[in-house]
């Protein structure tokens, strides 16, 4: 007779085990969503109202910003158009005004000159009737050389420098301070009379720069410079090479391709300084 395995007890079953806060359900729910998702949604599609508005608001004003703009524009070119002829006509007459200013300067300048020479004969006529009239005049011959006063002809260098070729405002264009080491080097190598387009260079002579201009003795000069200088031919080219004068526009050709030739001539005249005066005097003793 078969024995049956005694029945083994059933287990009950496993329970999850219950949340502390379960009986808080809807406490936590509340905590979790404060807010309505209907408050939500409309809090929603009013900020992209908003926002497309902002973006409406913003297009417009730039428009608006635009079209004043132009309108402004508009009144500008206007105006400047009505104005232009007037402008023109001011300025025509302005040119016309300094060319007939220049023209009356040459003039003057040449009368002063032609009474100058005048008054040089009559002194000279003066002065010569005696050994002591002669050997004055002779002096007084010295230091108008010396000032600038009288023309002067002879043997001598002609340079005439000018700017690059394709010289732009920064580099291979001549300023004031490259005609003044050029003439400085002239005087260090025995020039005993130098001019710059016809200008004589004197102690009193300002060579100066004014905007793209080089102005000598107040006069704008425009290149090509051509520089005349009297002097001994047989030393002064060698002695302006050596010069710092002569170095420094050597430098300018070389790097920055300058333009310079220079010659010697066998016979150069070198006038009067037109502007000088007598600024002080005093009476000699006998």
């Amino acid at each position: 007779m078969t024995q049956q395995a005694p029945e083994q007890p059933t287990q009950p079953p496993t329970q999850q085990p219950r949340r502390v806060d379960a009986s808080m359900s809807l406490l936590n729910n509340l905590m979790a969503h404060p807010i309505d998702e209907g408050y939500a949604v409309a809090a929603r599609t009013r900020s992209n109202q908003d926002g497309k508005q902002a973006r409406s608001r913003h297009r417009i004003m730039l428009v608006v910003a635009a079209a004043v703009l132009g309108f402004l524009l508009a009144v500008a070119a206007a105006q400047n158009y009505r104005s232009a002829p007037e402008a023109e006509k001011q300025r025509k007459e302005l040119i016309t005004r300094i060319n007939q200013a220049d023209n009356r300067l040459t003039v003057l300048r040449n009368n002063q000159s032609r009474l100058a020479d005048e008054v040089r004969r009559l002194q000279a006529s003066g002065l010569s009737n005696d050994s002591t009239g002669a050997a004055l005049q002779q002096k007084l011959d010295d230091l108008e050389l010396q000032t600038g006063a009288i023309a002067v002809t002879g043997p001598g260098i002609k340079a005439v420098i000018d700017d690059a070729k394709n010289a732009d405002a920064k580099e291979g264009r001549l300023l004031d301070v490259d005609l003044q080491q050029l003439v400085n080097g002239l005087w260090t190598s025995g020039a005993e009379a130098i001019a710059v387009n016809g200008h004589r260079i004197t102690s009193l002579t300002a060579i100066r720069g004014a905007g793209s201009a080089i102005t000598v003795d107040y006069s704008s000069l425009t290149p090509p410079y051509t520089v005349l200088a009297i002097g001994d031919t047989a030393t002064m080219p060698a002695r302006f090479a050596q010069s710092s004068g002569g170095q420094w526009v050597q430098y300018l050709v070389s790097n920055f391709d300058v333009r310079m030739t220079i010659t010697t001539e066998d016979s150069l005249l070198v006038p009067a300084d037109a502007t000088i005066a007598l600024r002080y005097a005093k009476v000699g003793t006998r």
